[in-house]
């Protein structure tokens, strides 16, 4: 750049031209440029920028323009004399500058976390201190790790991010790396294992946690606030759980003026407890009627549109025309969209043929037990002729958190079932539940299950009951059982 008033016009131009400027200084969180909380001026011939809010204030002295793009703005700055350092600004409302927004909070973070480690455990040396993928070890970025060493002694440490998107996942990754460390430190006694995350954020994570083995893993659970002020976490409070249980009927509307749908070859019609009827083909739903307002179908995949019954039959026929296990093109669209809808409509339609002690009915597909949320896995809720309630958990692909969503769902159907609610609202009619904690089957195909299950399922309870079951690849044209491990077993 050949002078200062050049470099101030590019960051005037580049700030004016963004929806959302922000100042990302390494090692710091993104700062947004609000009008009046942000300023140029010179310094010894040295362009000094300046931003503020309620909480910070950064001063950097831009030398000069190391990138320039169309969402980000890369400064070379001046640190000290003769030695350089760099700023972004960057454009937060732009599709790419997401990725940069949570990589500058991470690493801020990041930071953060080791000033809150050294001084909580002044006695101990962090190392380790991370929050990049490690992709070899299965190590997610999305939460910050490290160990605490103090002679032969090691601590493994994970951490989650303020506002981080899945915070229960940490538990299953700060296990992979804590077996990680134990596996890569021998000299050292790593027995221990610490999760630090924000108090919002507790309930879900210590939940996960006490499902933990002791004797495996000594777990402990950390909240700090925003003023990074620690407290351990009571795992005596994990049964607190947010579910609820709606009662089992088919519509809440019986009387709604519902028309007389025709029978369509291969397209399941679901009733579902809030008084809709859901259409699918092999799980993949693409229509549905409302009884309010005098009933409304619409159809259509992904964005929907008000249609007639002739145009539900009509897209019905196709879509399962298309979405057929016999059908030469793999690659169409209605073909590989929403793979575990399909395995939940096979399993649902032979749930026997998974496990021969399961009843063929009633079983029941996204039991809303979650109040509402959906945390991505299929469930499907059965019971085996001895009675015991059998949590089924679906996945197509690769998932390390398969294990804890299944506990998750697992929690609250035997919270549930404690309360008496499933014999009360009027599930599993003419059967006597029994009041045993429910089984686990964890199903995916052979080869979609992730390397980390086995080391997950080795540090739970004992007395959770979990089999995994490993389908053939072409379990679209048929259910066959590869194998059937039981906990932390592993396949031959």
């Amino acid at each position: 750049m050949s002078s200062s008033a050049e470099l101030r016009q590019v960051l005037l131009t580049f700030i004016a031209g963004a929806a959302e400027p922000a100042l990302l200084d390494p090692g710091e969180e993104p700062l947004r440029l609000i009008p009046e909380h942000w300023e140029i001026s010179e310094w010894n011939g040295r362009i000094a920028f300046q931003a503020w809010d309620v909480r910070r204030n950064l001063v950097c002295r831009i030398t000069g323009v190391k990138e320039q793009r169309r969402s980000r703005l890369s400064l070379y700055t001046e640190r000290f004399p003769r030695a350089q350092g760099e700023v972004q600004i960057a454009d937060l409302a732009a599709p790419e500058a997401f990725e940069i927004e949570r990589r500058a909070n991470r690493i801020a973070f990041r930071e953060r976390f080791r000033f809150m480690l050294a001084r909580e455990f002044p006695e101990w040396k962090t190392e380790d201190l991370s929050s990049e993928a490690n992709l070899e070890y299965s190590l997610s970025p999305a939460y910050i790790r490290a160990m605490l060493r103090r002679g032969s002694t090691g601590v493994a440490v994970m951490a989650v991010p303020p506002g981080a998107a899945q915070p229960a996942g940490v538990v299953a990754f700060a296990l992979i790396w804590f077996d990680h460390l134990r596996r890569r430190e021998h000299a050292l006694t790593i027995g221990r294992l610490m999760i630090f995350c924000p108090a919002e954020c507790v309930g879900e994570i210590v939940a996960r946690a006490a499902q933990l083995n002791p004797v495996r893993v000594d777990c402990g659970v950390i909240a700090f606030d925003e003023r990074d002020r620690l407290g351990t976490v009571d795992f005596s409070d994990a049964g607190n759980l947010d579910s609820n249980l709606p009662p089992c009927r088919h519509s809440m509307a019986p009387n709604a003026n519902m028309p007389a749908f025709p029978e369509i070859p291969e397209v399941d019609r679901m009733e579902r407890s809030d008084g809709t009827i859901a259409f699918r083909v092999r799980g993949l739903e693409f229509a549905r009627w409302r009884p309010t307002g005098g009933g409304k179908l619409t159809c259509g995949i992904g964005r929907r549109r008000a249609c007639g019954i002739e145009t539900l039959a009509t897209m019905g026929r196709e879509i399962a025309r298309v979405r057929s296990a016999s059908v030469e093109d793999r690659q169409h669209p209605l073909y590989t969209q929403c793979p575990e809808g399909w395995l939940e409509s096979a399993v649902r339609a032979n749930p026997s043929a998974l496990d021969a002690s399961l009843r063929d009915a009633p079983i029941y597909g996204q039991v809303p037990i979650f109040a509402g949320r959906d945390h991505g896995i299929v469930d499907l809720l059965g019971i085996d002729h001895t009675g015991r309630l059998v949590v089924i958990e679906l996945k197509a692909s690769m998932d390390p958190q398969l294990p804890f969503q299944a506990i998750d769902y697992w929690l609250r159907v035997g919270k549930r079932l404690q309360a008496g609610d499933f014999r009360r609202l009027g599930y599993f009619p003419a059967v006597t539940v029994q009041m045993d904690a429910p089984r686990i089957l964890l199903v995916a195909p052979a080869l979609e299950f992730h390397s980390t299950s086995e080391t997950i399922l080795s540090y739970l309870r004992p007395e959770i009951e979990i089999t995994r079951i490993g389908l053939s690849a072409e379990w679209r044209k048929e259910l066959r059982v590869m194998f059937r491990l039981n906990g932390a077993e592993r396949p031959e």
